[in-house]
């Protein structure tokens, strides 16, 4: 029994040992079919890879070592052929005969590259990669198989020893432990094999790419597809740095999964000397980590990735022309970063792509040049501007179509021939300029003179340039020119336009100025005299309006032709604007010289204008004269000066002249600085209001109050400055228009005052504010004053508008429409200054007026003038007989308040009751007069 437990021991550990020899030996052959195929795959690629290389002049020494790759691939392929089982051997034959095909392809393509096809190559190595992917299956297979019949051989070995001891058992066990030691081995070295087939199949794939993009973007989404589908990454995407911002990637192309997110793929590289990262991405350099959470400051998509659980990343830098233009981007789950064979296929993969963006960069650029050549051509062709190219002794080599359609001669009529046909005046003067330029400057424009086949004469513009040879010397020359005939026509429309009157065809301000200007200059010189004639036609706005634009234009035209018969062809006759004209007298020896002018021009201007429709219209004229040098120093002087002068002679009745003298320029002034006052005023707030009562004459009482507008004394750096009444201001005001604003202010004012009083208990009766006809004229009136007793508050019972006599009849029949307006929002309407216009009575029994108030003109000079007594005593008759109250102006003295008394008026109002006050003291006024007081 013993024996035989021996023998059993003895046999069960032969049988292991038997076992343990198989699986090792069985290891060792696996291991030595793998090595022996990988190399022979390995080899042939880096020869082909290195062929490529070499036909495209970038490695042109590595022929030999091509040539040692391809035969250390096929003496692995014949080894595997002595070890590989008879299952194996058809492929291994097929494989060593593509091997030996491949080097003799790659022999041909080194020593003859454009006759030996790079696609025949490359469809060698794709079989030979299938067979060798082939074989692998099959050898798995016959490993399979073995594997089985060993491990059948080992659960005999288990039924022996299952009744040996303990010790059998132990050591069975350790047998078992080897045998799957060795199994977890050959499976990592197959996940190995697999993995490196895998980055080669991604490599490959990525060569076809290559072959088939046509275009960089088409490449970069093909790589991007093919980095996802064949090298089983989970993202890919290529992104190029930006021309612009500086450290900006623009992400170009993409695939793979949602994470990280579209809108991050393009990121700014922030410098960082420490991490590892954006060092890569700005230097050019591979990048591979397992791991992205291992690294700073990392950008927002590696984030995203690390979120997404795709923690691994390779970078891949991608070069044009051996300058960095960006990075491909790979991210995965599992990322060999120690692995240095996997990191040379990276840079492999980098030295590929980069190699075809810089071909396909090229070819881009060809095919831009050639169609910029193409598109140039087309232009000449196509351009209205002739062309024409010399060579170096000037003779015409080539023309366009424009240059037919401009001058007339055909292409063969032109070449062969030196321009001078084409200039009819002195061309050698020409030519000597050009050559000139050409030699100082490397081009020449300017006008030229040419002349049609048909022998006429037309401008050009033209550019002349050289064009150099690769040596930069001159080789052509090339003419562009535009005819310019046109435009100089035009040019020449436009500059009469611009000095010349369209309607009278006279010079206009520019050219009179000019040429005073010119005239002064020449009177300075010889010492003589210029005058200055300004002529305004008289009452030209009342035949402009009442006949027509039409006739004024015709009008206009007829007394510049008469003012040319009375002028000298040395002087100067212009229209400056309107109706007015100037006349620019030159050698003048004395200044009744231009008096005599004047007269003759008034003479002339005396006779009728018989207009286009027939109907014949007088036309007078009045002017001012100014003479050089006494009168003014330059034209813009003279024409003030003359312009004051005629002013003045229509001040003294019109249809006269006069000359300057500074009297009228003084006035001229004082006008506009009061004007400038004035406005400065406005817009400062600088007017105040006073009140003036009106006193009912059998009371005595105080039944309203006058709001007069004042300018308030200068003070400050105008302390110096007049003071300024109503009487100057006021006419001022309304030619100008400021009398809106003014009268707004007042309008604005009073009520407001008003409205103070009557909270104040204080009782006023009314306040009176002066219309002014221009406000009524310019409109708007009721709309302000609406919005004013709405702002302010005051009661329309409490407020009186006075309306002068001119005025209202200056409105017509539009006037009983306003005043209708006016009272029906509950105001008191006044008619003002009576008796110094015309009234209709008419008129005044329509209107819905309720007081008159007399003209202090008619006022000041009685009881004592009985005639003003008449005049008021009919007024105020009138007046009653109109249900209209009354009110006298200006009573300064008792006996006039007693006639006034006698006669019935009303009301009165002057310096008898108080001279016009400010607002604060107008409650001790009322209260004085006894009509005043405040409620109870």
């Amino acid at each position: 029994m013993a024996w035989s437990v021996l023998l059993l021991a003895a046999v069960s550990l032969g049988l292991m040992a038997w076992s343990h020899q198989g699986w090792y030996e069985l290891q060792q052959r696996a291991h030595t079919f793998d090595t022996l195929l990988s190399q022979a795959q390995l080899q042939a690629r880096r020869a082909q890879i290195l062929t490529e290389q070499h036909a495209a002049g970038q490695n042109p020494g590595s022929a030999q070592l091509i040539d040692t790759l391809s035969g250390e691939a096929q003496y692995a392929a014949r080894q595997l052929q002595h070890m590989a089982p008879t299952t194996l051997q058809p492929g291994l034959t097929q494989l060593a005969k593509l091997l030996v095909s491949a080097r003799e392809a790659q022999a041909g393509r080194l020593s003859s590259p454009p006759t030996t096809d790079a696609a025949q190559l490359q469809a060698l190595l794709v079989g030979i990669e299938q067979t060798a992917h082939t074989v692998a299956t099959q050898w798995a297979s016959e490993l399979d198989a073995e594997t089985a019949l060993q491990q059948r051989l080992d659960k005999l070995n288990m039924a022996l020893v299952a009744c040996v001891t303990l010790v059998l058992l132990v050591l069975i066990a350790r047998a078992q432990r080897q045998r799957e030691d060795a199994m977890g081995s050959l499976k990592a070295r197959e996940n190995q094999l697999r993995h490196k087939t895998r980055m080669y199949d991604f490599l490959s794939h990525v060569n076809q790419a290559i072959v088939r993009a046509d275009s960089e973007f088409d490449l970069l989404q093909r790589v991007c597809e093919v980095a996802v589908q064949q090298g089983q990454f989970r993202k890919a995407w290529v992104t190029l740095f930006d021309a612009h911002i500086p450290r900006q990637l623009n992400c170009q192309a993409a695939a793979g999964d949602a994470q990280p997110a579209q809108d991050t793929l393009s990121f700014r590289v922030s410098p960082d000397p420490v991490a590892e990262l954006p060092q890569c991405l700005l230097e050019g350099r591979c990048f591979r980590t397992a791991d992205l959470s291992q690294h700073p400051d990392l950008p927002l998509w590696a984030i995203q990735a690390i979120e997404a659980n795709t923690p691994g990343c390779v970078i891949v830098p991608l070069l044009r022309d051996q300058e960095l233009v960006g990075h491909l981007l790979l991210l995965g789950r599992r990322v060999r970063d120690q692995d240095r064979e996997e990191l040379a296929l990276f840079q492999d993969l980098s030295d590929d792509l980069s190699f075809a963006l810089t071909n396909l960069h090229r070819d881009t650029q060809h095919d831009l040049t050639q169609e910029r050549v193409r598109l140039h051509a087309a232009a000449l062709e196509s351009t209205r501007d002739g062309m024409m190219v010399l060579d170096r002794n000037r003779i015409l080599v080539s023309i366009n179509s424009a240059f037919t359609s401009l001058t007339g001669y055909h292409e063969d009529e032109a070449v062969g021939r030196t321009p001078e046909f084409l200039i009819p005046d002195q061309p050698a003067d020409l030519i000597d300029e050009i050559r000139t330029d050409l030699r100082n400057h490397g081009a020449w424009q300017g006008e030229v003179w040419f002349r049609r086949k048909s022998g006429e004469l037309f401008m050009v513009k033209m550019s002349l340039s050289a064009v150099h040879s690769a040596r930069g010397r001159p080789a052509h020359f090339v003419a562009m020119f535009t005819d310019i005939t046109p435009l100089k026509e035009t040019e020449e429309r436009l500059a009469r336009m611009a000095h010349f009157d369209p309607l009278t065809d006279l010079p206009n301000r520019v050219l009179i100025q000019q040429r005073l200007s010119h005239a002064l200059n020449l009177a300075q010189r010889h010492r003589t005299l210029v005058g200055v004639v300004f002529i305004d036609l008289d009452n030209f706005k009342t035949v402009n309006d009442g006949l027509g634009h039409a006739a004024g234009d015709s009008l206009l035209k007829q007394v510049a032709q008469r003012l040319r018969e009375r002028v000298r062809q040395e002087d100067t006759l212009g229209r400056l604007s309107g109706d007015e004209f100037i006349l620019v007298l030159e050698h003048l020896r004395h200044p009744q010289q231009a008096g005599m002018v004047a007269s003759a021009i008034l003479d002339s201007l005396g006779q009728p204008f018989t207009l286009d429709g027939g109907q014949q219209v007088y036309v007078r004229a009045s002017i001012g004269i100014s003479l050089f040098p006494q009168d003014g120093q330059d034209a813009a002087e003279l024409i003030r000066n003359a312009d004051a002068a005629m002013y003045e002679s229509k001040r003294r009745g019109r249809n006269n002249f006069n000359f300057y003298t500074e009297a009228f320029t003084a006035v001229a002034t004082n006008r506009l600085q009061m004007e400038t006052r004035l406005r400065r005023a406005v817009e400062h707030d600088e007017f105040t209001l006073h009140y003036q009562p009106m006193v009912n004459i059998a009371t005595g009482e105080v039944v309203a109050l006058e709001a007069l507008v004042r300018l308030k004394t200068p003070s400050g750096d105008d302390a110096t400055l007049p003071s300024i009444g109503p009487g100057e201001f006021i006419p001022i005001m309304e030619e100008t228009g400021m009398i809106v604003a003014l009268g707004e202010w007042v309008l604005h004012e009073a009520c407001r005052q008003g409205k103070v009083w009557l909270d104040a208990g204080l009782r006023f009766g009314r306040i009176a504010v002066n219309l002014s006809p221009s406000e009524v004229r310019r409109g708007g009136v009721i709309e302000r004053l609406s919005r004013i007793l709405r702002d302010t508050g005051l009661p329309p019972e409490h407020l009186e508008i006075e309306i002068t006599e001119s005025g209202l009849m200056e409105s017509g029949t539009s006037a009983e429409q306003f005043l209708l307006m006016l009272y029906q929002l509950g105001v008191s309407l006044s008619i003002d200054d009576f008796g110094t216009g015309y009234s209709s009575l008419a008129y005044l029994k329509r209107f819905p007026v309720h007081q008159l108030k007399i003209d202090r003109s008619f006022i000041q000079d009685t009881p004592h003038n009985l005639s003003d007594c008449q005049l008021v005593s009919t007024m105020i008759s009138m007046a009653h007989g109109l249900h209209m109250s009354v009110v006298a102006e200006g009573v300064e003295h008792p006996e006039q308040v007693e006639l006034l008394s006698k006669l019935g008026c009303d009301i009165a109002q002057g310096y008898l009751y108080s001279r016009p006050v400010p607002a604060e003291q107008v409650g001790p006024l009322l209260r004085v007069r006894g009509a005043g007081g405040t409620d109870d």
